[in-house]
C-alpha cells in the first residue's frame, strides 16, 4: 500500500497546484514532441530515400561503363563504349538460374512524337525482353515485346503511362502507330534546308504507372528493343549503356556481384581488376550507404529534440529541490507523444511535405517517454535524497 499511497499523495499535490504542476510538465511535453516529430521526419526521409532506390527495382546489380584516364588521372577520361549485347547474353547464359533475370539498356536521346494529331517530346531507350521483370515494372495493358521483336529489330514501342495519355487521352493506344520524328541536317542563307527523319512504330504495351525517381519522371519515356534503337535509331551497334542484373534475393547480391565481374574481366581480356573498364555497383551497397547518410539525419533531429528534454528535466529539477513530492514525467511523456503525433499530422497535410512520409514508430514514442520517465527519475533523485537527509523539525517548518 506504501506505493498506492505515494502515488495517490502525488496526484492530489498535482491537482492541488495545478497551475504549477502544468508549467513544470511544459518543458517535458515539449521535449518529447519535439524527439518524436523529428524523429519522425528522419524515418520518413530514410524511409522515402530507401523507396526510391527500390522503386528501380529490387536486388539490383548494375554494370556501367567506367570512365578512362587522362593524364594520369583515373576516371577524368571519355567514358568507355565496350559493354556489348553479347556481354549480357552471356551473363545470362553462364549464370543460369542463378540469377532471376538480365535486361541491358541503350539511350536513344529524345525525340518528338506524334500519334492521333497530338504530339509530344520525350526520350527512347532501347531495352530488351526481361526489363519488366528486372525493373519490377508490369504493363497496364498490352505485352511487352519479346525476343523475337529484337531478333527482327522490329518497330515496336512500350509507352510510359505519361507518354500514352499525352498521344492518346483515354483511348488505349495498343496497336495504334506512332511516329518518332528527329531534325538534321543545317538551315538558314546559304546551307541546307534542315530535314527530318520520320520512323513509324506500332504502340503493343503501356507501362503501369511508376511516378519519379529522383525528379526524373520515369513515366514519360517510350521502350523500344534494343537491337531496334541500334539499327534504326542510334547507329551504335552492340554497345549498350547499361547492363542490370536482377539476383534472386538480397542475400546473393554479393555472390552476383562477384560472379558477374569475373565474367566481365574474362571477356574483356583484363587480369587486373582495377583497370577493368566497367564498374559493377550493388544495390545493397548503395542503400547502406543512403541509409548511413539518414541515420546521421535522424540521430541529429532526435539529439535536437532530446536537448528540450534535459531543459524540461532540469525544470523538475528545480521545482521539486522546493517540493518533493509531485511525479510530473510520466504524464508530460504521454502527453508530449500525442503532441508529436499531432505535429507530425499538421505538417504532412501542408503540400510541400505531403509527399514526404513522416514515419512514427512505437521504438520512437517507447524510448522518447522512457527518457522522460528515466530524466524524472535522475532528476528528482537528488532533491529527493536532499529532502530525506533534512532534520524532522525543520522539514515540518516547510509543510
Amino acid at each position: 500500500m506504501k506505493l498506492y499511497d505515494s502515488f495517490r499523495s502525488a496526484l492530489q499535490s498535482l491537482v492541488v497546484n495545478k497551475l504549477r504542476s502544468a508549467l513544470t510538465m511544459l518543458g517535458v511535453i515539449i521535449g518529447v514532441a519535439a524527439v518524436i516529430a523529428m524523429v519522425s521526419v528522419g524515418n520518413g526521409a530514410s524511409q522515402s530515400v530507401q523507396n526510391t532506390i527500390l522503386n528501380l527495382g529490387s536486388n539490383l546489380v548494375t554494370v556501367s561503363p567506367s570512365f578512362g584516364s587522362d593524364n594520369g588521372l583515373k576516371g577524368a577520361g571519355a567514358q568507355a563504349q565496350n559493354l556489348t549485347l553479347d556481354d549480357m547474353r552471356s551473363i545470362q547464359d553462364q549464370l543460369g538460374a542463378s540469377i532471376a533475370a538480365a535486361e541491358a539498356e541503350q539511350q536513344a536521346g529524345r525525340w518528338q512524337v506524334t500519334a492521333a494529331g497530338q504530339n509530344t517530346n520525350t526520350s527512347v531507350t532501347g531495352v530488351t525482353e526481361d526489363y519488366p521483370i528486372v525493373r519490377d515494372w508490369g504493363l497496364d495493358s498490352g505485352d511487352f515485346f519479346s525476343t523475337s521483336d529484337l531478333n527482327l529489330n522490329a518497330q515496336v514501342a512500350v509507352l510510359g503511362a505519361t507518354t500514352a495519355t499525352s498521344l492518346f487521352g483515354d483511348v488505349d493506344p495498343v496497336g495504334q502507330t506512332i511516329q518518332l520524328r528527329q531534325a538534321f541536317g543545317g538551315g538558314g542563307q546559304g546551307g541546307s534546308a534542315q530535314r527530318a527523319r520520320i520512323l513509324n512504330f506500332r504502340v503493343v504495351g503501356v507501362l503501369g504507372v511508376k511516378g519519379s525517381t529522383f525528379g526524373l519522371i520515369r513515366d514519360d519515356q517510350i521502350l523500344v528493343p534494343l537491337t531496334t534503337a541500334e539499327h534504326v535509331l542510334t547507329g551504335r551497334l552492340n554497345q549498350v549503356s547499361q547492363i542490370v542484373i536482377k539476383a534472386t534475393s538480397s542475400d546473393t547480391m554479393d555472390l552476383t556481384t562477384s560472379d558477374v565481374n569475373n565474367i566481365l574481366l574474362q571477356r574483356h581480356n583484363i587480369a587486373d581488376p582495377a583497370s577493368a573498364d566497367f564498374t559493377v555497383t550493388n544495390q545493397n551497397d548503395t542503400l547502406a550507404a543512403l541509409s548511413s547518410v539518414t541515420g546521421t539525419f535522424t540521430l541529429l533531429l532526435g539529439a535536437i529534440g532530446g536537448i528540450s528534454l534535459l531543459v524540461g528535466g532540469i525544470g523538475i529539477m528545480n521545482i521539486m529541490l522546493v517540493s518533493v513530492n509531485e511525479a510530473l514525467t510520466g504524464l508530460g511523456g504521454v502527453i508530449g507523444s500525442l503532441l508529436g503525433w499531432a505535429i507530425t499530422f499538421v505538417v504532412h497535410q501542408i503540400p510541400q511535405a505531403a509527399s514526404l512520409p513522416l514515419l512514427i514508430t512505437s521504438g520512437t514514442v517507447i524510448i522518447a517517454v522512457g527518457v522522460s520517465v528515466a530524466i524524472g527519475v535522475v532528476f528528482g533523485l537528488y532533491p529527493a535524497m536532499r529532502a530525506a537527509r533534512l532534520h524532522p523539525i525543520q522539514a515540518l517548518r516547510y509543510e
